[in-house]
Formats: structure tokens, sequence, C-alpha cells
């Protein structure tokens, strides 16, 4: 019986903390895979293809990465919503389900939040979505 009484004092105090790691986890969320994508762009080929033409300004002959850090960077505000959204999502799921483990919390808050940002920005800027 001493394995029962265990659970029911995790249960019934999940997270001392009071929600901070529940949103350091939800960070992490989103910061580790932004960071693990951007380390995989600095691996692309920085040369301009062969073969092309600029613009009359000069522009338009861009490497693949530059071209794809240019759109990591352009996805920033987008990212940011959905960061902060998974962190509102976050708060308001610790004070609902107090049982839940942190990491469970964090993951459930990301997928949420970046759900409803999509949602919110298809409905503002007008873009379907998908």
């Amino acid at each position: 019986m001493p394995r029962a009484t265990r659970i029911e004092e995790d249960l019934l105090d999940p997270d001392p903390a009071d929600g901070l790691r529940s949103l350091l986890y939800t960070v992490g969320c989103y910061v580790l895979p932004a960071l693990a994508v951007f380390v995989w762009l600095l691996t692309m080929n920085g040369q301009v293809p062969a073969g092309c033409v600029t613009d009359l300004a000069g522009g338009g002959c861009d490497s693949p990465r530059a071209h794809a850090i240019d759109s990591f960077v352009g996805g920033g505000p987008r990212f940011g919503l959905a960061l902060v959204t998974s962190l509102l999502v976050a708060v308001l799921l610790r004070r609902i389900g107090t049982t839940w483990r942190t990491a469970t919390l964090a993951m459930a808050s990301s997928v949420v939040g970046g759900g409803l940002s999509t949602v919110l920005i298809s409905a503002v800027t007008g873009e379907p979505i998908g």
C-alpha cells in the first residue's frame, strides 16, 4: 500500500511550482523545434544558383539558405502569436486540470494554442486554413 499513498500525494500536489514549470515546458515545446529548424537552415547551400538572372534593381538571386532564413524570420509574428496563445492555454489548463503532469499539459497547450492561433490568423487575414 505505500505505492497507493505516493500516487495519492502526487495527485494532491502534482506541481508545487504553481504552473511556472508548465509555462517553461510550453516555451520549450516551441523553442527547441525552432532552434533545430534554424540549425538545419544553416546547413543549406549558401551559393546563388548558377545562371540566375537578376532584376533591374540587382535583386532576385538569393541562395536557398538566404531565402529559407528570410521565410523563417518572416514567420516570427505568427510564431510569437502561437506561443503567447499556448501560454494562455497552459495557464487555463493548469487552473482547470490540477492533476495533469507538467509535460502533458505543456504538449496539450502547445497543440491547442497553435490551433487557436491558426484559426485566429485565418479569421483576421481572410486566408483559408490549409
